[in-house]
């Protein structure tokens, strides 16, 4: 993904955050540049194809949130439990949808 959509990117999501955001945007930077290569990877579609960037959003927005339990399949605070996915896994089903056979 190349840094001008990235950046543009970042400050949507610093947006879409809002109160979640902790002044931390090298952190989306960084999640940009994981996810992008795997949905690249799976979808057979170059890394800069605009096609994947929701997807990709998706995938940095629940890594963001879900900082400080990535290794929980769930977990539980008083009556409310969240039970989470494997995000990258999640990134991959998804992106196949929109796959370029070669």
């Amino acid at each position: 993904m190349n840094d001008e959509i990235k950046e543009e990117l970042v400050e949507k999501m610093i947006r879409d955050l809002g109160s979640n955001f902790k002044k931390d945007d090298d952190v989306l930077r960084d999640y940009f540049d994981l996810y992008s290569p795997i949905a690249s990877d799976k979808s057979n579609r170059r890394i800069n194809d605009k096609k994947l960037i929701p997807y990709i959003y998706n995938a940095v927005k629940q890594s963001y949130i879900r900082r400080g339990n990535e290794v929980s399949s769930s977990n539980s605070e008083g009556s409310i439990t969240n039970t989470y996915i494997d995000i990258e896994e999640k990134l991959a089903k998804d992106v196949r949808t929109i796959r370029i056979v070669r």
